[in-house]
């Protein structure tokens, strides 16, 4: 969806329009529903938890602002309501230190051959659970590093860190197997 079709659709929904609500929803439930199940396998809870996302939202349109991207103001709100429900589940408390204490699955599903997909199955299963939620947000849902710092709850710079020793590490991995293949590390801005 466009940027300017993103905010139509948006502000239209503050207003109270359930058709661009359910157009909301319909647009953005597969990529929401992807990124829960990198928290939590079962199937039930991520779509509790997209259906709670977006029960609040209805509930509370009046008070919402506009963001500037929907997509990072949806993935963000959905990330912390999966943390919440976790540490209800969990009876944990989450502080909200540097290192989040929920693990995040990256999976690869391309057209390519298995090789391929093992290969950077084997690569991801080497990273810290934040550097795997930062590449998955970063290069699969081509969020900013303004936006995955927001959603990780880290400084920008922060993500620049995560994001250069992920792609660092996993280098290093393709250099010890005498593996070509490029990966390219984010740019500082």
């Amino acid at each position: 969806m466009s940027s300017f079709k993103e905010q139509e659709v948006w502000s239209n929904f503050l207003k109270g329009d359930q058709k661009e609500f359910e157009q909301l929803y319909n647009d953005y439930y597969e990529a929401l529903s992807s990124y829960a199940l990198r928290f939590h396998q079962d199937i039930n809870f991520t779509e509790e938890a997209i259906q709670d996302l977006f029960v609040k939202l209805w509930q509370n349109r009046e008070h919402l602002s506009k963001p500037k991207s929907v997509k990072h103001y949806l993935f963000k709100s959905l990330r912390n309501i999966i943390y919440n429900k976790l540490s209800v589940v969990r009876h944990e408390v989450y502080v909200g230190s540097d290192c989040d204490i929920v693990p995040f699955e990256f999976n690869v599903q391309q057209e390519n051959p298995d090789h391929n997909r093992l290969l950077v199955k084997k690569l991801m299963s080497e990273l810290t659970d934040r550097q795997k939620e930062a590449v998955y947000l970063f290069y699969q849902e081509d969020l900013s590093h303004q936006e995955v710092a927001d959603i990780l709850k880290i400084k920008v710079g922060g993500t620049y860190k995560l994001l250069y020793r992920a792609v660092d590490k996993m280098r290093e991995q393709m250099n010890n197997s005498n593996v070509e293949i490029n990966l390219i590390a984010p740019a500082k801005a």
